[in-house]
C-alpha cells in the first residue's frame, strides 16, 4: 500500500474503507496544531494590494482535487462568450520553468509549465500565465494580454494575491474527511473557512456525510459531465475535438488526480469495462509505464493526456469533462463584475 492510499484510509474514512472515526492518527495532534498556527499567521501577515480587475479565486480547504479546474475552465468560457477577457493564473504545480512569470503555449511543456495549466490553455485556448508569486503572474496577464478578469485555479490559501471573489469547491462525496487539519487529516484550513468565501461548491451529489459537514455552507452544486474527447495530432501540440470516444467496450482507464475513483466511476456511466490505472496525483508518466497490449483502447483524462502528448498512440483517448452550473451561480459571479466597476 502506498504512502497516499494510507493517508487516505485515514483521512477519509468514510469513504475509503479506513479506519474508524475514533482513530485519527492522535499522535499528529502536536503537528496538526502547528500547522493551524502556521495557517493562522501566513493569513495575517500577508496584506495584499489591490488589483485594478476582479480577481476570482478557486480552490478548496482540503488536500487534492475536488473539481476546481473544470470549473475554472467553465467560468473562462463563460466570460469570454460575454465579451469579456479573462486569463488564468496557476502556481503551476508540477512544472519548472527558467523563468517566471511564464506565459503557457500550445508548444509549452508540462515539466515547465505544469499539468493543469497547459491544459487548462488547450482546452480553452484562453491566456495562461504561471508563477509561484500569483499576483505577478495576474499583473503580466493585464500587461501583456490586456485581461479584464483573472481567474485563480486554486490558491485559497495564497494570500499573497489579492481577491475579490472566492469560490470554495468540495467533493461531494469525499467533503471534509476526518475535519481534521495537516498531517493528521486532509485539511489546508479550518472547516470554519467555509463561512469567509463567497461562494461554496459541491462538486456532485453531496452525501450524508458532507450534508452534515457543510450543508448551511453550500450555495451551489455543480457537476462534470463527459462533453469532448481528444486525440493529439500529429504536431503533439493541439488537439483532435471528437463528439465520441472509442468504442464501447473494454478500456484502461489511466487518471493521476485527487480522486481517480470518480474518473473511473464516470467512464463506467458510459458502458466501458474499465481496467483502472491509478497514479499518484501529478504523477509524470513514462513511456513504458504505458506500454499496454497495443490494441485495447487506453482513456485518460485530459490533465494526464497533456504528459504522454510526447509518446502518444492512435488508440489513446482523452475525456474532457465539463463543468454544469446552475444559472443562478453565473448570475451571482455577474453580479459581482458589475458591482466591481463601481469601486
Amino acid at each position: 500500500m502506498s504512502l497516499e492510499d494510507w493517508l487516505n484510509k485515514r483521512w477519509y474514512p468514510a469513504t475509503e474503507g479506513g479506519a474508524n472515526s475514533g482513530s485519527h492518527l492522535p499522535l499528529l495532534a502536536p503537528l496538526e496544531m502547528a500547522f493551524r498556527h502556521g495557517s493562522r499567521w501566513r493569513k495575517q501577515r500577508n496584506q495584499p494590494a489591490p488589483l485594478p480587475v476582479p480577481v476570482i479565486v478557486v480552490g478548496n480547504i482540503t488536500v487534492g482535487g475536488v473539481g476546481k479546474t473544470p470549473l475554472v475552465a467553465e467560468l473562462g468560457r463563460w466570460l469570454q462568450e460575454r465579451g469579456r477577457k479573462p486569463g488564468i493564473i496557476s502556481r503551476g504545480y508540477g512544472g519548472r520553468a527558467k523563468h517566471y512569470p511564464y506565459n503557457v503555449t500550445a508548444q509549452s511543456h508540462p515539466l515547465e509549465s505544469g499539468d493543469e495549466p497547459l491544459m487548462l490553455h488547450l482546452m480553452t485556448g484562453l491566456p495562461v500565465m504561471v508563477s509561484p508569486k500569483r499576483v505577478e503572474a495576474a499583473e503580466a496577464l493585464i500587461a501583456e494580454h490586456g485581461c479584464d478578469v483573472i481567474l485563480s485555479d486554486d490558491g485559497l490559501q495564497h494570500y499573497g494575491l489579492w481577491r475579490s471573489f472566492e469560490i470554495c469547491v468540495i467533493d461531494g462525496q469525499r467533503g471534509l474527511g476526518n475535519e481534521h487539519l495537516l498531517p493528521r487529516g486532509p485539511l489546508r484550513e479550518s472547516p470554519a473557512r467555509l463561512k469567509d468565501v463567497d461562494m461554496v461548491v459541491v462538486n456532485g451529489e453531496a452525501s450524508e456525510l458532507v450534508l452534515s459537514q457543510c450543508g448551511e455552507q453550500i450555495d451551489f452544486a455543480m457537476e462534470l459531465v463527459p462533453s469532448r474527447w481528444h486525440q493529439f495530432n500529429l504536431d503533439q501540440t493541439s488537439t483532435l475535438k471528437l463528439e465520441s470516444g472509442p468504442e464501447i467496450g473494454p478500456c484502461h482507464g489511466v487518471a493521476a488526480i485527487g480522486n481517480p475513483k470518480r474518473f473511473f466511476d464516470a467512464l463506467r456511466e458510459l458502458g466501458y469495462t474499465v481496467m483502472e490505472m491509478a497514479f499518484p496525483d501529478h504523477h509524470q508518466y513514462s513511456q513504458q509505464e504505458l506500454q499496454l497490449d497495443g490494441i485495447t483502447p487506453v482513456i485518460m483524462t485530459m490533465k494526464d493526456a497533456v504528459k504522454c502528448r510526447d509518446f502518444w498512440q492512435c488508440h489513446w483517448w482523452a475525456m474532457e469533462a465539463t463543468a454544469q452550473l446552475p444559472d443562478l451561480l453565473y448570475q451571482r459571479i455577474h453580479q459581482h463584475l458589475e458591482s466591481f466597476k463601481s469601486v
